[in-house]
């Protein structure tokens, strides 16, 4: 429902988004049960496949007949608690990701593709590669940190900020060599740089936005501002 409503309005504006940054957290993730989760999948046109025991190893494709609408490209920006308690479904999201990348669909209903073939060419890698998606902290590490350089009153501008923000968020996880996180802020950076949507979607009815900095620490909307080529600022939801 929260992605039908949220394409919903995006698609009132003009047309659907091609790319959202979505930032996932462990805390919410607990309390529902997995919903943003299921809003990534959900968004890339993937859905999960339980085994006969109700388990989910796997999932597959919705096709677009039934999905109706373009897969949207999702940038995940995964916490680091997050990292440590969900690593098998990060692992997923990348499978899901990835299956979208190289489906043989058009490109103007497939903005997972679209985009990963313009990463391929830019960088030099393969498809499968370039639609890498799911990216958090390097093992241990935790924040980008941005909160806590502001905090300490550091003499440091907004392009160094941003800086800190893709070099300590930017390691990424391959579901083709699970377990490990490798550093690719390159490829974060190119993957933001399409981006026309930043989305966190927060349960707390005790805090919000305002009230931890770790919230805007890891809003990833002025770093996408700086890396688009047209400068245009996303819409954060």
């Amino acid at each position: 429902i929260v992605v039908d409503r949220l394409l919903e309005g995006l698609a009132k504006q003009g047309e659907y988004p091609e790319s959202i940054a979505f930032t996932l957290w462990g805390t919410d993730n607990i309390k529902t049960y997995g919903e943003s989760l299921a809003q990534v999948l959900a968004l890339v046109g993937v859905r999960p496949v339980p085994d006969s025991l109700g388990r989910v190893n796997k999932v597959e494709l919705i096709p677009l007949e039934k999905l109706g609408r373009p897969r949207i490209d999702v940038v995940c920006n995964c916490s680091g608690v997050f990292r440590d308690l969900f690593i098998n479904q990060m692992n997923l999201l990348d499978r899901g990701i990835k299956l979208a990348a190289e489906a043989d669909e058009p490109l103007e209903m497939n903005f997972v593709r679209k985009h990963a073939m313009e990463q391929a060419a830019e960088l030099n890698i393969s498809l499968r590669e370039a639609a890498t998606r799911v990216f958090s902290n390097a093992a241990g590490s935790y924040s980008a940190n941005v909160g806590l350089a502001i905090e300490n009153g550091s003499n440091i501008d907004e392009k160094q900020l941003q800086e800190q923000f893709t070099s300590r968020k930017g390691f990424a996880l391959n579901s083709d060599n699970p377990g490990k996180l490798n550093e690719a802020s390159d490829l974060f950076k190119s993957a933001l740089s399409r981006v026309d949507v930043t989305f966190q979607n927060l349960d707390s009815s005790e805090i919000s936005l305002t009230d931890v900095s770790h919230y805007f620490d890891s809003d990833p909307t002025k770093v996408v501002e700086s890396l688009r080529k047209d400068g245009k600022k996303p819409g954060a939801y």
